[in-house]
């Protein structure tokens, strides 16, 4: 019985609908919870972009850590869209196991896709990754330096009350709203 739907949502994948793509998609994670993933990350890689779109959307409503394998392999698609897809997906899984994969995209990429791993980063939050936020400041891109303030903000750690106290007064307007926001939010 079981052998039945999944052959028919696998079909269902190849339909012209794309709103029939999707729900089988979804419905096929579910029943098989991951259990396929090899098959359906050989469908993956070559699936057209709005597809893998659609199917990033599914895996991040996905708490299974298998789920973050198709993820990580997003990350190295050449199509901007899919990589920053990816990494807000990563945060949306509130799996802890992502957090490195995300402080990668922190080393070596383009600007919108590090505020996407910041930001990613506070969904999953920990001290851990606090600490390595706060080590990252002033890195020289306002935009990206706000995120993180607000990110750490966010966290709530009082830890990081003295940093965001001098922040208060950088010559940065952004940087100095955001610090003063971020003071708002920690702990007492």
């Amino acid at each position: 019985m079981i052998e039945d739907r999944k052959r028919t949502l696998i079909k269902a994948l190849k339909d012209d609908d794309p709103v029939v793509r999707t729900r089988a998609s979804n419905s096929l994670l579910k029943l098989e919870g991951m259990s396929e993933l090899p098959e359906i990350m050989a469908r993956f890689k070559g699936a057209p972009k709005k597809d893998k779109l659609r199917f990033i959307y599914a895996l991040s409503k996905i708490r299974h850590e298998k789920a973050l394998v198709p993820l990580v392999y997003s990350l190295k698609d050449e199509d901007e869209e899919i990589r920053i897809s990816a990494i807000r997906a990563m945060g949306e899984t509130e799996n802890h196991k992502a957090i490195p994969h995300l402080l990668s995209v922190l080393e070596n990429t383009n600007t919108l896709a590090k505020i996407q791993a910041v930001e990613s980063l506070g969904r999953l939050g920990n001290r851990d990754v606090v600490k390595i936020l706060a080590k990252m400041l002033l890195t020289g891109v306002t935009d990206l330096d706000e995120t993180i303030i607000i990110v750490l903000g966010k966290l709530k750690d009082k830890s990081i009350e003295r940093l965001l106290i001098s922040l208060s007064e950088y010559s940065d307007q952004k940087i100095r709203r955001a610090a003063v926001w971020a003071l708002g939010e920690l702990e007492f």
